[in-house]
């Protein structure tokens, strides 16, 4: 049974009570299978996001950012064949001030549920008093499973946190009942709870900015850390929250809904000429779901960039939409310095773009392709087999797709299996007729499509095709593509050479990732160098 709480709230804080509270913001390491290559540590803007609203609300705060204390730093995880990015779970915790009242942890991705349930679990054993508030798109999409497998958590707060996390903070200092607050799934004697729903944030213009004085950002600018492509200090930034599509391989409605906001360009650029004057950038990377979906804001967007003179590098590495990227707008964004793009077709098959509910039209994405390419912006494609309707037909129009867009000249064009990501349709869907069943093995099997490992996964969740089967295929469009796309333009192989050995940037995701493991590769050797003797 689910009891709907009212959003009446009581025990407002006075300014005294909030500026005496402690509110302790935590990020975990990041985690992948052992051995992965294909993952890059990322500032996490979710959580500097919610420092800057609770920073304007007046209370003291504390953040602990596991994978920016030891980018370089990965172990195996006891008992799993995962691996951690950052500190151990006994560091984050023994950093987490005793006085602190309430802690949030930010628990975005369910292939790391198993480490963050141990990680707010040794939270709790260490300080049993704190409030523990938990949110992040996987405990939105499945609230009750994280309640009763983490005893640890004391709420979540579901979808956009800001507005919540913020008077939820503001009950917690005034004495009063966080039920109250809108927003929030909790326990109570056994049951599940749910607050009043809370909407979308109506003017994004108003949010705080990021708050990047809690978490170690410094590392990250100066390892040159990127999402995508890589332009030397690289900052993320969000022009935009939400998706107005509701594609069914994806969570953004479970949390966000199919609301879509855009700041600005105004406020957008007067955060980059903040990050310009204070972090010495040489490069942006747009973390939005859906970037470009309306053309006058992108044209006026970069006029303004060029009006004022703004010359920076930058990327839209998530997947963006075709439809408003015609000549005129790609004109536009590449003179106004965007270097890396990328689309998302998914399939090559019509039925399986159907099927997904991704209202694309390839002829179309194609011409944008082309025109993108002339106006020398490197491309990216992302692309999904194995959904569970395919047909052994679908998956190979897939793969003819993957041709022809190395025909076309992109760059890159990942073949990735397809995950049940909990809060979406397809999910849903496999979890009511038993193809998915939630458990440790599930999560962890996640992990093998999540992070884009080469290893074969450890299942199919396709009806017609094995798991080996379409590991064949995802290896045999990734051969086929890359021999092509070298084949047809071996400038390429000079230019990765080039800007491995002599520069700080990277024109793809490959050629960054390349320069993670030469990173990685050299840490370990200085750390062996600095050992006494007996231990080496």
């Amino acid at each position: 049974m689910v009891t709907q709480a009212t959003s009446d709230i009581s025990g407002s804080a006075t300014d005294r009570q909030v500026t005496a509270m402690k509110v302790c913001l935590v990020r975990g390491a990041l985690v992948s299978p052992q051995g992965s290559v294909n993952n890059e540590p990322t500032p996490p803007i979710g959580l500097a996001y919610l420092a800057g609203s609770l920073k304007a609300a007046g209370f003291e705060l504390q953040g602990v950012d596991a994978t920016g204390q030891a980018l370089d730093r990965v172990e195996r995880i006891p008992g799993s064949e995962l691996q951690a990015n950052g500190i151990s779970i006994q560091e984050v915790v023994e950093q987490i001030d005793p006085a602190t009242k309430v802690v949030g942890v930010s628990a975005m991705f369910s292939h790391e549920w198993t480490y963050h349930r141990a990680l707010m679990l040794a939270i709790k054993q260490r300080l049993p008093e704190v409030v523990l508030i938990a949110g992040g798109e996987h405990c939105t999409a499945l609230s009750e499973y994280c309640l009763r497998d983490c005893p640890a958590i004391d709420y979540i707060a579901t979808g956009e946190g800001e507005e919540t996390m913020t008077e939820f903070c503001r009950t917690v200092a005034g004495g009063g009942d966080p039920s109250r607050v809108a927003g929030l799934v909790y326990l109570r004697n056994g049951e599940l709870n749910r607050s009043a729903p809370r909407g979308r944030i109506r003017n994004v213009d108003e949010i705080p900015w990021p708050d990047w004085e809690l978490f170690p950002i410094d590392p990250y600018l100066a390892e040159n850390i990127s999402f995508g492509a890589s332009f030397g200090r690289n900052m993320p930034i969000m022009a935009s929250r939400g998706c107005p599509y509701q594609c069914t391989f994806c969570s953004n409605a479970a949390m966000w809904t199919t609301r879509y906001s855009i700041r600005s360009p105004e406020n957008v650029l007067a955060e980059i000429e903040k990050y310009r004057r204070k972090y010495d950038i040489t490069g942006l990377q747009f973390y939005d779901l859906t970037a470009i979906i309306k053309k006058d804001w992108i044209v006026a967007f970069c006029g303004l960039m060029a009006e004022r003179g703004i010359r920076l590098d930058w990327s839209l590495p998530s997947g963006t939409r075709s439809e408003a990227l015609d000549d005129e707008a790609l004109s536009w964004i590449a003179r106004a310095g965007c270097k890396y793009l990328v689309y998302a077709p998914e399939s090559g098959s019509a039925e399986t773009l159907k099927l997904i509910k991704k209202k694309i039209k390839l002829d179309r994405m194609e011409q944008s392709i082309r025109s993108a390419i002339r106006q020398g912006i490197v491309i990216r494609a992302n692309l999904i087999i194995g959904f569970p309707h395919e047909t052994r037909g679908q998956i190979l129009r897939t793969l003819w797709q993957m041709i022809k867009l190395a025909w076309l000249g992109v760059d890159e064009a990942p073949l990735y299996p397809f995950q049940p990501y909990p809060g979406t349709e397809l999910f849903a869907g496999l979890l009511q007729r038993g193809k998915v069943r939630l458990s440790d093995e599930y999560f962890e099997t996640l992990a093998t499509f999540s992070t884009g490992s080469l290893s074969p996964p450890r299942r199919s969740f396709c009806d017609r095709v094995g798991r080996l089967e379409l590991y064949l295929y995802r290896m045999l469009g990734l051969l086929v593509f890359t021999a092509l796309s070298y084949l047809l333009r071996p400038q390429r192989i000079w230019r990765t050479i080039y800007n491995l050995a002599f520069t700080d940037r990277s024109a793809t995701v490959m050629e960054q990732r390349m320069r993670d493991k030469l990173r990685h590769v050299r840490a370990a050797l200085s750390f062996r160098r600095t050992l006494p003797a007996a231990e080496k």
